[in-house]
């Protein structure tokens, strides 16, 4: 079989232009990779980017999260001592009611008996005592200062005056030599309660709160 020129034309052109499309084909191969590279790049920038922001938000809510529950934590605090103040308030009102009625029972004779007993028993030395009591236990008090010195038969000058102060019940009892003063009264008692009753008061309201 013979080839003619038409053959062989059409093979050259073949020749030649699939040459051209191969080295064009990688002409652009050779164009597409810086491209392709800095696509891949920014992909990553991308990415590192977005992680970044998402680390910043997490540590951005847990930073709220914290504040929150500080300020949360806070309130309830500042709620446990007003509730601490106010039962205190009540508590303290209610046992200062209740010795005062106590001053007007018979029992309450007995009480300023043994306190003045007590008052003489711990100045047994002092030579001048003066007693302060309620207005309304002035005649009873000096009354029973009489009787036991009388049968002690001892030597003290004493006197017996209405105490300047709102005390509630009992006496105190000053040494007027030695500048010594005896607190023997019912305030006084309930002013050394108070750290017992605020404890009290304390462990109740933090039992209440963690349930």
């Amino acid at each position: 079989m013979s080839v003619t020129i038409e053959d062989k034309i059409e093979i050259f052109s073949k020749l030649i232009f699939g040459n051209i499309e191969e080295q064009s084909s990688e002409r652009k191969q050779m164009l597409a990779e810086p491209h392709k590279k800095e696509l891949e790049a920014l992909k990553l920038e991308v990415e590192e980017r977005r992680k970044e922001l998402m680390e910043t938000a997490i540590a951005k809510a847990e930073r709220e999260k914290t504040k929150l529950m500080a300020q949360a934590k806070n309130q309830q605090q500042q709620m446990l001592i007003y509730q601490k103040h106010q039962a205190m308030q009540r508590i303290m009102e209610k046992m200062k009611a209740l010795a005062e009625a106590y001053t007007n029972t018979q029992g309450y004779k007995e009480h300023i008996r043994k306190t003045i007993e007590l008052a003489l028993k711990t100045l047994d030395q002092s030579k001048q005592i003066i007693f302060y009591v309620m207005e309304k236990d002035l005649q009873l008090s000096e009354q029973i200062l009489n009787e036991k010195l009388t049968k002690a038969n001892k030597q003290i000058i004493f006197e017996v005056k209405k105490a300047s102060g709102n005390i509630i019940g009992g006496i105190i009892a000053e040494d007027k030599e030695e500048l010594l003063q005896l607190d023997l009264t019912i305030t006084a008692i309930l002013d050394e309660n108070k750290d017992k009753v605020g404890a009290a008061i304390t462990k109740r309201l933090n039992e209440v709160s963690s349930l």
